[in-house]
């Protein structure tokens, strides 16, 4: 298993129409999301536009979490849907979407075979939680939106502060423990093969 802890550092962020995303992590780690060659990828963007138009990306799943503020995502003759704080929706990348409203947003994208789990997680300070992952995942990211957190793997603890982002690959373990040390707001995206 392949652990990596990353932090702001780490990130590249770059200038869309409706504001700024910032990319937390793609898989195969050499790929591009310019190139569309990824095979999945988790960012966050900040939509600072009262209204904006989703880039085209046929061939992409995606899911969409509101981290602060408030927007109503429109796919048109499809749907529209309102989401406030960690509240999610899922769509196809070939959709044609739209949003109103200014808000902070993690995004989780995955590509061909590949399925997907996005869920978020509060945890109150010196509380524990044992995260429990399904077998059929192979990769599970941590990001933290706000707080500090002790990850426990294999013996070892891994600190987590506020936007940084834990990574395991490869998982050969299927639960670990978090402790908080203060009031923590935790964005669990797990990523396995279709079965």
């Amino acid at each position: 298993m392949n652990i990596t802890l990353l932090t702001n550092q780490d990130y590249q962020t770059s200038e869309w129409s409706g504001g700024s995303t910032t990319q937390l992590y793609i898989s195969p780690v050499n790929s591009s999301y310019a190139e569309r060659n990824f095979d999945f990828r988790i960012s966050s963007a900040k939509v600072e536009a009262p209204e904006s138009t989703f880039t085209a990306l046929p061939g992409v799943n995606r899911k969409l979490m509101v981290l602060e503020g408030e927007v109503t995502v429109n796919h048109r003759d499809k749907y529209s849907k309102t989401l406030k704080p960690f509240e999610i929706d899922t769509f196809s990348g070939d959709w044609n979407t739209s949003a109103k409203g200014i808000c902070t947003d993690f995004n989780l994208m995955t590509t061909g075979n590949l399925t997907s789990e996005l869920s978020h997680m509060s945890l109150l300070a010196n509380h524990y939680k044992t995260l429990i992952i399904n077998e059929n995942f192979h990769t599970v990211c941590l990001y933290l939106h706000s707080g500090s957190i002790y990850a426990e793997i294999n013996n070892k603890l891994y600190n987590l502060k506020k936007e940084s982002l834990l990574v395991l690959s490869d998982i050969n373990i299927f639960s670990f423990h978090l402790q908080a040390n203060k009031r923590s707001e935790l964005i669990v995206s797990k990523i396995g093969y279709k079965v």
